[in-house]
């Protein structure tokens, strides 16, 4: 794999200082960086700056921004999963809080909660200031409901993320103006009515296209509206034919004619090509790092190192770029590896990376001798061959569990990043929220849950077909469908991209798979069902005047 650089186009976000109190958010002197270009206009007030095109516009960029931080909080939506777990012996202790659920761990103090939430609602406070601000604003008005609608999309997502973590959640509609201390938790049903009405709007003024790239599109808020009535169709207070709608809408997104699956499911990952047809919404980063933040809004995309593993101490090993800097923070389940046919399924070798050679010279390893080997899953080399070998072969049934062998196990390879000095977090590869592989599997999904197995199968088959190696593409096709299929699917095609916890979550298999596939999970036994909701933050709680319910089991 020799990804090659990127160039591509982004537009100009600026630095801007804004000022918005609240009891449950603080936004205050906030910088937003984003498409490409920066320009510091931290002496200009909201007030008379906000006021024409050139404000309004770098207002609009502004609720961007925080995509790059709130996608970086990885721990609330891979961890305590199917395919994510922690490494290392539970045996020795060394629990994650949201991996194996631990009761001391994970509770309103905790302080990843307490940032997701700050982040979203931080993020939700400017799309209200720059709702509320548009009738003010001097600019082409043609123009001026587009970026209407942009910051509709984007409350809708920056909701729909919270009211699956948390249930019922304060709503606020509105820019804040003077300070408030109370803060009401509106009923779940009210807040997706909420997410709907926004994307419902959005929708028909939305381009098909945009004319700077990462700006949302129509096709980006139909795919968001099919995922939330999905999501919705399984909850007591859903519509009818929420399943339905979510197939129809995903259908049209299909069909449109603005996206295709690319022809290999590689080439969707080649470095340098992040811009191609099957993308409908990416967080945004530049070529040049300078730009992609501050340390507020995150200063790079760190997905080619959290998904690695400790390959550093090896002999021949270095810290070096060679391999990104290997961190074992999410680290892919033995049952994430099973799911693949590695003689069918071209998505294994693409995923996972599972041959290491030696960077330096170090006593008989030279560079380029191989350092490390994982056999494929299901081909385990015997005891007397893996002796044989010169170099150290870890078998599926020893990944990240054995001690001895320094808990290694493949990792994720798929975003790798050439290029980057060793210990850099600050890749420059944009991060994909919304692929049209995704879009088969909600319509998948919602044709499934709407008694119609037939166009199910055509969707889901679309992705298999794409993912078949050469001649075996007839042979990736599936004659019938379950939900568990579908859950398998989006975890061969969409690990590490997915909101993995959301995905089990919303179709009611968290638990169940959480305690089947999840070693470590399922070896402290400590889920349990008021874990489908996280805790509201003791810090919202104890700023506001009046009571906030504290979720059930916290």
């Amino acid at each position: 794999m020799e990804p090659s650089k990127k160039n591509d186009m982004k537009s100009i976000i600026k630095n801007i200082w804004g000022i918005a109190i609240v009891a449950w958010v603080i936004l205050t002197a906030v910088s937003c960086n984003g498409f490409l270009d920066e320009e510091l206009i931290s002496d200009r007030t909201t007030d008379n700056y906000y006021v024409d095109e050139q404000g309004y516009e770098d207002l609009v960029k502004s609720a961007y921004s925080p995509l790059r931080e709130i996608h970086k909080l990885r721990g609330l939506t891979l961890l305590g999963t199917d395919i994510f777990t922690r490494p290392g012996d539970p045996a020795l202790g060394g629990l994650n809080e949201f991996n194996e659920y631990s009761g001391q761990a994970i509770n309103p103090q905790d302080g990843n909660v307490a940032v997701y939430w700050a982040f979203l609602y931080r993020a939700i406070a400017r799309a209200n200031t720059a709702v509320d601000r548009a009738p003010e604003v001097s600019m082409d008005e043609a123009t001026k409901t587009i970026r209407i609608s942009e910051i509709k999309f984007l409350r809708a997502l920056y909701y729909f993320y919270l009211v699956q973590q948390f249930g019922d959640i304060p709503l606020p509609l509105n820019e804040i103006t003077e300070v408030v201390t109370t803060a009401e938790r509106i009923p779940e049903a009210q807040v997706y009515d909420q997410i709907i009405k926004d994307l419902e709007k959005a929708i028909p003024v939305l381009p098909p296209a945009q004319e700077e790239y990462g700006r949302v599109t129509k096709g980006a808020a139909q795919h968001l509206l099919a995922k939330v009535y999905l999501t919705r169709g399984y909850r007591d207070f859903a519509g009818f034919d929420d399943f339905a709608k979510a197939a129809s809408l995903a259908t049209e997104v299909i069909g449109s004619g603005e996206y295709q699956l690319l022809d290999t499911f590689g080439e969707v990952f080649r470095q340098g090509n992040e811009e191609n047809n099957e993308i409908l919404f990416a967080v945004q980063y530049s070529a040049n790092t300078v730009l992609n933040g501050d340390g507020n809004e995150g200063d790079g995309n760190d997905a080619h190192s959290l998904f690695g593993q400790g390959v550093d101490g090896l002999i021949g090993m270095d810290r070096s770029s060679t391999y990104n800097r290997q961190q074992a923070t999410y680290v892919p389940t033995r049952y994430l590896s099973s799911l693949y046919d590695t003689d069918m399924d071209s998505r294994y070798d693409v995923t996972f990376l599972r041959i290491f050679y030696a960077t330096v010279d170090k006593g008989d390893v030279k560079v380029g001798d191989t350092v490390l080997y994982f056999p494929q899953w299901d081909e385990p080399w015997a005891a007397e061959r893996m002796a044989a070998a010169d170099y150290l072969v870890v078998n599926y049934d020893e990944y990240y569990m054995n001690v001895a062998k320094q808990n290694q196990f493949p990792p994720l390879w798929k975003f790798f990043e050439a290029g980057l000095p060793y210990g850099d977090d600050k890749g420059t590869r944009d991060l994909f929220v919304f692929r049209l592989a995704e879009t088969h599997l909600i319509a998948a999904e919602a044709y499934l849950k709407a008694g119609n197995e037939p166009k199910a199968l055509e969707h889901i088959n679309a992705v298999r077909r794409r993912a078949g190696t050469p001649g075996m593409k007839d042979e990736m096709e599936l004659s019938s469908v379950t939900l568990d299929d579908i859950l398998d699917e989006r975890a061969r095609e969409l690990c590490g991209e997915e909101p993995r916890w959301t995905e089990l979550k919303r179709t009611g298999k968290l638990i169940e798979r959480v305690k089947l596939y999840n070693e470590r999970a399922s070896e402290a036994n400590t889920i349990k069902d008021f874990h489908l909701l996280r805790p509201i933050p003791l810090s919202q709680i104890e700023r506001s005047s009046n009571t906030v319910p504290q979720n059930i089991g916290y």
